[in-house]
């Protein structure tokens, strides 16, 4: 494990182009370490091999300074342990037990302070399984009920599903029954049409017989007017 100890303070671990904690540092020959990212973004806006602390040009390839890597690595593993751990707001001491009586999580200060006088504690990890176990507990009428949900749920799913396909076929079966309707008045259409031509043409051909009768007649008149005038 890294001595972080070997840090004086936290700017020791800070890049000097981000301002953060060193992600993948890199040396140069000048002593300078950067964020590798951060050495060829600021190269590649200056366009320049220089160094951004001191400017001095350097062509040689950053060096990956891997004793800067594992001190950051672990300084910000030890940053978030210390911030897990809950402390008190009050004493700045780490919240060890938990008081029934208040029902909130204490320190070993807070115990002894007149706040909680004669008030009854409990280690908060024991407190912490009690409170799971009644939660738990709290929650069983809630799955049963979220069971219950959940089969009724199913069941309109189901009863959805049912109505859509029923929808479907009934519409499929009004579209057949439209299409024979329309097949059915074409056909009648086009006999109706058929009868009314041979209708036009019967009578037509039973007029033209008529007026040719006519015209018979009418020319054997014409022959028989010269011979009433003689």
């Amino acid at each position: 494990r890294v001595n972080i100890q070997l840090v004086q303070s936290v700017e020791d671990l800070c890049c000097p182009v981000c301002q953060d904690i060193f992600r993948d540092p890199v040396v140069l020959l000048c002593s300078h370490s950067f964020c590798e990212d951060c050495l060829q973004g600021w190269r590649r806006q200056k366009q320049t091999q220089e160094c951004p602390v001191c400017r001095k040009r350097s062509l040689s390839k950053p060096h990956v300074s891997l004793v800067l890597k594992n001190l950051c690595e672990a300084f910000l593993q030890e940053r978030d342990q210390r911030s897990s751990e809950a402390l008190c707001s009050l004493h700045s001491e780490k919240l060890k037990l938990f008081c029934l009586d208040h029902q909130q999580p204490v320190c070993v200060v807070c115990r002894d302070s007149e706040t909680h006088s004669n008030h009854r504690f409990r280690p908060i990890d024991e407190a912490a399984q009690q409170h799971k176990k009644d939660l738990q507990e709290a929650l069983e009428p809630l799955k049963d009920k979220l069971n219950v949900f959940e089969r009724v749920k199913e069941e309109c799913d189901k009863t959805a599903k049912h109505i859509k396909v029923q929808a479907l076929r009934t519409e499929t079966k009004i579209k057949q029954q439209f299409k024979m309707l329309h097949q059915f008045l074409e056909n009648e259409e086009e006999a109706r049409m058929v009868a009314l031509r041979e209708e036009e043409e019967q009578k037509s051909r039973s007029m033209k017989e008529k007026m040719e009768a006519l015209s018979r007649e009418i020319a054997a008149l014409s022959d028989t007017e010269p011979q009433r005038s003689s």
